[in-house]
């Protein structure tokens, strides 16, 4: 579909054109003059003879052929009554500003749905329903709800929104502090122009560098992911603010304002950081973060340090880079001694570094630090803070500095980034200022720290791409498994499945008496561990129906007992018993999920009592064995697994087993777990395994 009517009209068409101060229509006018729009202008409304000193017409019939754009400024029953007028008349395309659609309710929901139907029947690209409109800072159009900030800066960033207010407030950020924008603008309801619509056309824009969104509900995957995958192939990074819905109050926000429900936020971020996506926490920080990514790409190395002019401020970056997970690496002895010839006797060499105040006076100080922490093989980002002017003759005594510092990155690689404490106000010589010295200027702590993970995210954000693995040889036998079954398995079913995908189980034996169960173990090995075994009863140890740790045929008897009688008091109708060999190791989760939207997503986390304590960090399925080991050791820590005394390559292996299993089933399978995993120096075995299944579609 051609955007180039919608986002760079040469001619626009308003209906509802109004000099009413109680109309938006002043607004839009006011905006596009603003911006400097040159193009033709048509007001539309039966009840005037002009409007802006123009000619109204009375319908879009009586529109000249092929106008680009028409804006929608009336109710929604009016709305979808003149789409066949507009289609007629040529317009090429249309931007709904009006409310009244999917988020009224039924009847608008009726409405936007039948919107939707004659757009697509005359092949008419729709923004909206249900936005205030955009601005186009290179093409200078801005048929927009309210006046553009003063001073508007054409640039490389795209921000598109799924609210309008945060797409503003983006705007006003970028106008406060001159930085540039390729265009702002908020899709409303998506009748039919949607996000990913709009991602395939910043991935085709020569203009966009990058993309900053903000995502309120997954209206359309499928779209999406083909405007993620655009963006990808293209190498334009997407910042993704979208917000986790953790509270009742943020889902109930989340639905009055959209008129759709947002989904496990969990898994979608998964699925996002599977197609490329920077995951960041808020406007404020996707801003700094777009500031930043406009002028570094690539980090030479994953240390950050920061040196900065105050004991305050380096506690103040320190605690929020550590909340933000970055590695703030000890420097280097060589560094140390590089920082003792140019920093007072007194100055630690601790990171983040205190210059102290006197490094604005004595500026080689500064840079002579500046310099060793730049040849310190384990940083890659180094933070500092050099400020603009802020009086209009002030002399700015960085201006070397920053010389200095743009010599640095051209020898070292090491990226550099002014950052302020809190936000600064930008007089017109700032902005000037800061744009000219190629640069970027982060304000604020937790933003900026922010900006930096998001930066850090990016040098891996390809190696986390969801790979498009063949599937696995034993995927026909596990279908085969699951033939005619739906809800949860037992046991040996979801052993079994763990098993075909190479995921090691002890010795076991299935037998229906205690005395079975007794001869068994004999064969087994003592110690062993006894349990029912039944789909009713999947999590069997809560019921009584687990004993561990038996070392004669008589305790495998009794327990055999107890535990068969346990499950039929839960409700199994044939309990069997499960006799397994005893293991040791160190306990984990690794379990798999499958969301009818995103795919299978798999996790690990502390097994046994701890597997329902915290939040669980997912990866989207499947994984390569590269993947699975980068996954296996960023969460090795977490899980109190130790490379020197656990096996994280079977932990790997399993970790990809699991999830190549998810996604192969995915049409079957709504869950798969190993809980616990033990893991011990030579190896991990899955000694409880819990899967569910779906009834075919």
């Amino acid at each position: 579909m051609d955007l180039r009517p919608l986002l760079a009209p040469r001619s626009i068409a308003i209906v509802g054109a109004s000099e009413s101060p109680d109309s938006w229509a002043p607004e839009f006018e006011r905006s596009l003059r603003h911006v400097g729009f040159r193009g033709e202008l048509y007001p539309i409304n039966p009840k005037y003879e002009t409007v802006w000193g123009r000619p109204c017409l009375d319908s879009p019939l009586e529109l000249p052929r092929g106008v680009d754009l028409l804006v929608f400024l009336v109710p929604a029953r009016l709305v979808v009554r003149m789409i066949d007028d507009v289609a007629k008349a040529g317009v090429r395309a249309v931007m709904v500003v009006s409310s009244g659609f999917a988020e009224a309710g039924e009847e608008g929901r009726a409405l936007q749905a039948e919107l939707r139907e004659k757009a697509l029947r005359h092949r008419l690209p729709v923004l909206g329903p249900n936005v205030e409109g955009y601005v186009n800072y290179v093409d200078r159009v801005a048929p927009y709800g309210t006046t553009p900030p003063p001073e508007p800066v054409p640039g490389g960033i795209s921000v598109i929104s799924q609210s309008g207010t945060v797409a503003w407030t983006m705007n006003q950020m970028a106008s406060d502090r001159g930085v540039g924008l390729r265009i702002i603008l908020g899709v409303g309801n998506e009748a039919v122009i949607g996000l990913g619509d709009m991602f395939v056309w910043a991935a085709e824009d020569p203009h966009t560098r990058l993309v900053a969104t903000y995502i309120e509900t997954m209206r359309d995957v499928e779209g999406i992911e083909r405007g993620l995958d655009a963006l990808r192939r293209a190498r334009k990074p997407i910042l993704v603010c979208a917000p986790a819905g953790r509270s009742e109050a943020a889902r109930r926000s989340i639905v009055a304002h959209t008129g759709a429900l947002a989904g496990n936020t969990a898994l979608r971020d998964a699925w996002l950081r599977g197609h490329g996506a920077i995951i960041v926490e808020d406007p404020v920080t996707m801003f700094e973060a777009a500031v930043l990514l406009s002028h570094h790409r690539r980090l030479r190395a994953p240390g950050i340090a920061a040196a900065l002019q105050s004991g305050g401020a380096c506690t103040l970056f320190a605690e929020a880079a550590g909340a933000k997970g970055l590695a703030l690496p000890e420097f280097t002895a060589a560094t140390k001694a590089r920082l003792r010839e140019v920093l007072p006797p007194f100055a630690s060499q601790n990171n983040p570094l205190d210059v102290t105040g006197q490094a604005a006076v004595e500026t080689e100080m500064f840079e002579g630090a500046l310099e060793a922490l730049a040849n310190d093989p384990n940083i890659g980002f180094v933070a500092f803070d050099a400020f603009p002017p802020r009086l209009p003759d002030e002399t700015v005594w960085a201006e070397h500095l920053l010389d200095r510092v743009r010599e640095l990155q051209r020898e070292t690689k090491v990226a550099f980034a002014s950052v302020a404490m809190s936000p600064l106000a930008y007089d017109a010589r700032a902005k000037a200022w800061t744009r000219a010295q190629r640069l970027p200027f982060l304000q604020g702590h937790h933003a900026a720290t922010g900006a930096i993970r998001a930066l850090v995210d990016l040098q891996t954000s390809r190696a986390r791409s969801i790979p498009d693995l063949p599937p696995h040889p034993s995927r026909a036998a596990a279908l085969r498994l699951l033939r005619g079954l739906s809800g949860p398995l037992d046991e040996v079913q979801g052993a079994r499945l763990l098993e075909l995908y190479g995921v090691r189980r002890p010795r076991e034996a299935t037998v229906s008496t205690p005395e079975e169960a007794a001869e068994a173990a004999r064969r087994i090995g003592f110690p062993v561990a006894v349990k029912a075994l039944a789909a009713e009863i999947p999590h069997k140890a809560k019921l009584g129906g687990v004993r561990l740790g038996l070392r004669n045929p008589t305790d495998v008897e009794v327990a055999a007992a107890e535990v068969l009688q346990a499950a039929r008091r839960a409700g199994a109708s044939s309990p069997k018993v499960l006799v397994q060999q005893m293991v040791h190791g160190h306990e984990v989760l690794v379990g798999a999920v499958v969301d009818e939207r995103f795919g299978a997503c798999v996790t690990m986390r502390p097994g046994g009592a701890l597997a329902e304590a915290g939040s669980a960090v997912f990866v989207a399925a499947p994984l390569t064995p590269a993947q699975a080991r980068a996954y296996v050791e960023e969460q090795a820590g977490r899980c109190g697994l130790d490379p020197d005394e656990h096996d994280l390559r079977a932990v790997a292996r399993a970790v990809e087993a699991i999830a190549r299993a998810a996604h192969d089933l995915r049409d079957r399978l709504a869950s798969l777990e190993a809980n616990p995993l033990l893991v011990s120096e030579r190896g991990a075995i899955a000694v409880d395994a819990l899967a569910e299944a779906r009834a075919p579609a």
